[in-house]
């Protein structure tokens, strides 16, 4: 069984890094570039991004909430645009752990490591 901040970080953090850089390039404006500058990755890990070619999986997109995801991205791309030094860990961990507690990080778990269905370990 995966460790669920392992299942956090190659499921949920793409998402979220996919919803910000979408947000801050179509709503904000940015170029893909500064994106990049801004959450300290490639201009071309960016637009795997904006290509959904990262970020993006029918699978696992599903199983989250996109709106819990997308009111986190939303809070964090407001905060970086202000102020380019916060930190997203603070946000992702935030988010991970609201996930976790309303149960729907389960819903990942089970499709990728096979946890069983009465398993309550996330919502511990």
């Amino acid at each position: 069984m995966h460790p669920v901040c392992e299942i956090s970080s190659k499921y949920v953090l793409p998402v979220f890094r996919s919803k910000i850089v979408k947000i801050l390039i179509n709503e904000r404006g940015l170029t893909q570039i500064e994106v990049a500058k801004l959450l300290d990755i490639s201009q071309a890990t960016v637009s795997l991004y904006v290509g959904q070619k990262r970020g993006f999986s029918r699978k696992f997109n599903l199983s989250f909430d996109l709106d819990v995801i997308d009111h986190y991205a939303r809070s964090y791309a407001e905060e970086i645009t202000n102020n380019p030094s916060v930190e997203s860990m603070e946000y992702f961990c935030t988010l991970c752990s609201e996930l976790r507690r309303k149960g729907l990080l389960c819903k990942v778990h089970r499709n990728v490591s096979g946890v069983p269905s009465d398993c309550k370990l996330c919502i511990k």
